[in-house]
């Protein structure tokens, strides 16, 4: 095809099959998708047998979306996010070509709808002391399982007290153990976070290391990065941010195709005030991102690094990433529930930028959403906002329900009675 048909949407039926073909084989089938639609748009006097491949094509471009839109369903569920999970079926539904798979995805959303419902009239059920153990064992290694079987029912009823935060139970117990044992691993994780929790900081480094020490380079997983984090915590809080840095990098080391201790590394620096160090450790394991599925936590984290670090357009870019995905999970009967530190960065940019209504419905937005902690301030920015912008309707309303909220604030209180009688 030419560049002129490129640009203005010509070329044949055969150029728009033969492109969605390459595509569909590459398993792109959005693209594949739309493609077949542009062939098919041109099909007019064209073989029937190749339109009918088209027709077959495009229906399944269509099942495999859909298929991909459930299994994201069954990772939000395995997440407790049930909402986002509702809204992927949603999808999947819509998008499905063949009943059968929009039946399946329907049937899914159905039994999610009623496990909701039970929760919710039920509330929080209390869990037996199997059903704990089970859910504590699901994160642990084949040979932490194994190691901590030999330890036997005082171990177990140990690790169960000191996840009570029953340390006076938990601690002489396992240190009891410790005692006796006679190559132990995991078991001294465990007393590493025994002694944390009764304060003894000290001896909970020594655990922890020891920990580390009897790993081997291949062992530890999940534990490992655990131990490295707890590790760097102890050493923050001893301001030591040389031997807490020194703990991310071991912990970066030791996994050097995960993004988490990137992810746990820039945190800290921006924490300390070292946004540019920050983003330029974030940005090293964007690679390691999951193409199509990457974590929001680690995009904001890059954001707000960029935001801090004084690069507004980088910080947009993976701020916008952030809210956008939210977009798109939304649904239809709720409103919209952005991450808030996301949301606020990218307010403050766009305000920045003279976009005063853009960053008011940020706010709006938040005013509605879930962290009703901070409501007021947020009714209160976007009145602000909205009367920069002359918007006075709008802005009453928004510093009328922000007074409803200032009961307990008679500062905030007092400053939202004199906006409003400036309005009047």
């Amino acid at each position: 095809m030419g560049l002129f048909g490129k640009l203005f949407g010509g070329g044949s039926f055969d150029d728009h099959r033969a492109d969605a073909d390459r595509l569909f084989d590459e398993e792109r089938f959005e693209e594949a998708r739309l493609a077949y639609e542009k062939a098919l748009d041109r099909g007019k006097g064209a073989d029937a047998d190749a339109v009918a491949h088209c027709e077959a094509r495009m229906a399944a471009c269509l099942d495999a979306m859909a298929e991909a839109r459930i299994a994201e369903a069954e990772h939000f569920v395995e997440e407790g996010h049930l909402d986002l999970a509702e809204a992927e079926l949603r999808n999947a539904m819509e998008l499905a070509a063949s009943d059968a798979l929009a039946k399946r995805a329907r049937r899914r959303m159905e039994t999610l709808e009623k496990e909701d419902a039970k929760r919710q009239a039920e509330g929080p059920a209390e869990m037996d002391d199997e059903e704990r153990w089970a859910i504590l064992a699901g994160s642990w290694e084949p040979e932490q399982i194994e190691e901590y079987d030999a330890y036997g029912e005082p171990f177990r009823e140990a690790l169960l007290a000191l996840h009570d935060e029953d340390v006076e139970t938990a601690r002489p117990a396992l240190e009891a153990i410790l005692e006796e044992a006679e190559a132990p691993i995991y078991l001294w994780l465990e007393v590493g976070r025994a002694r944390s929790v009764a304060e003894d900081f000290d001896g909970a480094e020594e655990a922890l290391r020891a920990f580390l020490d009897a790993l081997d380079e291949d062992e530890g997983g999940e534990a490992r990065l655990a131990a490295h984090a707890s590790i760097a915590a102890l050493r923050d809080r001893d301001e030591d941010e040389e031997g807490a840095i020194a703990e991310f990098e071991a912990a970066m080391e030791a996994f050097p195709d995960d993004p988490r201790p990137f992810l746990l590394m820039g945190r800290y620096l921006r924490g300390i005030g070292s946004a540019g160090e920050a983003a330029e450790v974030l940005e090293a394991a964007v690679p390691l991102l999951d193409e199509d599925r990457p974590d929001w936590r680690y995009l904001q984290e890059l954001g707000l690094a960029h935001a801090e670090a004084g690069d507004d357009a980088k910080a947009s870019q993976y701020l916008d990433r952030v809210l956008a995905l939210f977009v798109s999970l939304r649904r239809h009967d709720r409103p919209l529930d952005y991450p808030p530190a996301a949301a606020v960065a990218r307010a403050k940019i766009l305000e920045s930028e003279g976009r005063l209504e853009k960053a008011a419905d940020l706010y709006r937005s938040l005013a509605n959403g879930s962290d009703r902690e901070h409501h007021l301030t947020y009714h209160r920015e976007a009145g602000r906002l909205l009367l920069e912008l002359d918007l006075i309707k709008e802005a009453r309303r928004m510093l009328t329900r922000a007074l409803a909220l200032a009961e307990d604030d008679p500062e905030a209180k007092a400053a939202i009675e004199g906006q409003l009688e400036e309005l009047e």
